[in-house]
């Protein structure tokens, strides 16, 4: 199944708009909303998207869909550029979707969803930057776009770190560049706010922002099954960390476009572990990194046999998960 399932081949393009209908065919089917803190107090960008899910919620849901599709091409795109898996697969895909329908609160219409596609569309322009040592415009750029996810979801903001980290992995220190990348995360953040001001909105959206980034800390998350998959996944990430930096990528520059991944996991883990004001949605952001670091290690191991074993307990997983959403740890 999973010699069939990675090549890229036309059957794989038509399998993945039907595995994304089975994911989300209950969503489709009955729209269901369960209301957030970022949708009571929605960001200024995130405010169209909630009227549309107000509207209606299949509408809703159609947009979330949609943002997924983007998601997915950006994705696509990122890799062929990058060559961060070299052998033509669609197994990455695949999995960024899995990752993508583990928890209801991913599947509706949220805020993440579009952060995420401007945060890859930044990091994507990040990797842009590899020996570019006077380039300002895409630096600018990235750094622009990280500011318009976190207008989408606030807490992104702390995803400007990545930025500098980048700044310093590919490029030898040049202040310009530095200045560049502030001046693209402070601008749009300038446009909102005076255009709030001129409609007498100024201290709302500041408001707005500081309740969001400082949202009250979600209880615990107990769920059974997507704490075991996510158990099984980081396991699966080790060894896949351990395969990329052993030998399995020999390439200098994309060593380096996998290390800021690596950064860009332990950023939402460290923030979701060390920040109290950081919630589990948060976690919705490491399935980039987890997809490319897994399917680079799967499609390049030399068995067969564990290809497929592996394969099947992520299938088993993402089925579980489906079936059994709200299983707590309690009852086992």
């Amino acid at each position: 199944m999973f010699q069939f399932l990675q090549k890229n081949t036309t059957i794989n393009f038509i399998l993945l708009p039907i595995v994304v209908i089975l994911l989300w065919g209950t969503n489709l089917l009955n729209p269901q909303f369960v209301s957030h803190y970022y949708d009571t107090n929605p960001m200024v960008l995130y405010k169209p998207l909630m009227a549309i899910q107000n509207w209606n919620a299949l509408a809703g849901q159609i947009v979330s869909l949609v943002i997924l599709l983007i998601n997915v091409i950006i994705i696509i795109r990122v890799n062929s550029v990058t060559r961060l898996i070299e052998n033509k697969s669609m197994f990455f895909i695949f999995l960024f979707i899995f990752l993508s329908a583990s928890l209801q609160d991913y599947k509706q219409l949220n805020p993440m969803q579009p952060a995420l596609t401007f945060l890859m569309i930044g990091v994507q322009l990040l990797f842009n930057m590899y020996k570019n040592e006077h380039e300002l415009k895409k630096i600018f750029e990235a750094g622009f776009c990280f500011a318009i996810a976190s207008l989408f979801y606030a807490p992104a903001i702390y995803f400007a770190i990545l930025i500098f980290i980048g700044l310093g992995m590919f490029v030898p220190f040049y202040w310009r560049q530095w200045l560049s990348a502030l001046v693209g995360l402070l601008l749009p953040f300038i446009l909102v706010l005076s255009i709030a001001f001129c409609f007498d909105n100024f201290m709302l959206q500041v408001t707005t922002f500081y309740e969001n980034v400082m949202a009250v800390n979600a209880p615990p998350f107990t769920k059974l099954f997507p704490i075991a998959f996510s158990v099984f996944l980081a396991l699966l990430f080790i060894r896949s960390v351990i395969y990329v930096y052993l030998g399995g990528t020999r390439k200098v520059s994309t060593r380096k476009y996998y290390t800021l991944l690596l950064f860009f996991l332990m950023l939402v883990l460290a923030l979701y572990i060390f920040v109290p004001h950081v919630t589990y949605d948060f976690l919705f952001f490491g399935g980039i990194s987890v997809s490319v670091f897994i399917a680079n290690f799967m499609i390049n191991m030399r068995s067969k046999f564990w290809q497929e074993v592996l394969f099947v307990l992520i299938l088993a997983f993402t089925v579980l998960v489906q079936i059994f959403p709200e299983m707590e740890l309690s009852a086992l």
